[in-house]
């Protein structure tokens, strides 16, 4: 998380010091030789300077290795190596964070929207910068707790859309619905509430998930998700445990 954080600090601060140079809208020209003056190069001799330390210590921890997968991961539908691990990692993260917080929430099924997830992961070793471009937004990590009727229609809108990065359910997609249901390894119960645990972007009814709006309940944990992808694989890294991820059916074709 601190380094997460560092890099974040980092950027704002080139950020700032670009966004901090004048706009100039250009209206006409004309045509003359300009000299150069020394105050002109001082000024972006000593924005170098400024900027350069800060620019030195994000390329090294962009570059600073934290994982290490044992194959190459790429997403695809209904499921993939990629999807499979993201949607896993999630709920596993997410109930840890939610017992850290002392929320009281356990999750019961996870999701990563297809379009969120921006490259695929290589076999060996895996960098900070490599978890930034999979996950170049600043999306939250937050619950959802939703009716049984909403849940089924978000798996609904799972299955049409040819499966997704899930974690906690398994289906069978018929006519481009889901159908055979388990959540948690029990048969799904319309009944029953369930959590779960997403983005705020989709939590927010974002590409075209409106079913979870409106929810029974709603928590924002505060913590960005590729923050806990990064401390996900800094764990796993500080025990010399590598990156596995498997196909196992969860959503399928009948």
């Amino acid at each position: 998380m601190k380094h997460s954080f560092r890099n974040t600090v980092l950027i704002t601060w080139l950020v700032l010091l670009i966004s901090c140079q004048p706009n100039v809208v250009k209206t006409g020209f004309d045509t003359e030789n300009i000299s150069v003056s020394a105050e002109a190069s001082g000024l972006d001799s000593s924005i170098i300077q400024l900027y350069q330390p800060y620019k030195i210590q994000l390329d090294k921890d962009m570059q600073r290795v934290i994982s290490h997968s044992e194959q190459e991961m790429q997403k695809d539908k209904p499921e993939s190596l990629l999807t499979n691990f993201l949607a896993d990692l999630l709920l596993d993260e997410a109930i840890r964070e939610s017992e850290k917080q002392g929320l009281e929430i356990h999750p019961d099924v996870s999701f990563f929207n297809y379009g969120g997830i921006r490259t695929s992961l290589p076999k060996g070793d895996i960098t900070v910068g490599k978890i930034f471009e999979l996950m170049p937004f600043e999306n939250q990590m937050v619950f959802v707790k939703l009716k049984g009727e909403k849940m089924k229609a978000f798996l609904d809108y799972v299955a049409g859309n040819g499966g997704d990065s899930v974690g906690g359910a398994r289906f069978t997609i018929v006519d481009d619905k889901a159908v055979n249901i388990t959540i948690g390894g029990s048969v799904f119960d319309p009944e029953k509430s369930y959590w779960l645990v997403t983005n705020d972007y989709v939590a927010a009814g974002g590409d075209g998930l409106s079913m979870l709006q409106n929810s029974e309940q709603f928590v924002n944990s505060d913590t960005k998700i590729r923050d806990l992808i990064i401390q996900y694989m800094e764990r796993q890294h500080e025990n010399e445990a590598n990156i596995v991820a498997k196909l196992d059916g969860r959503i399928s074709y009948e």
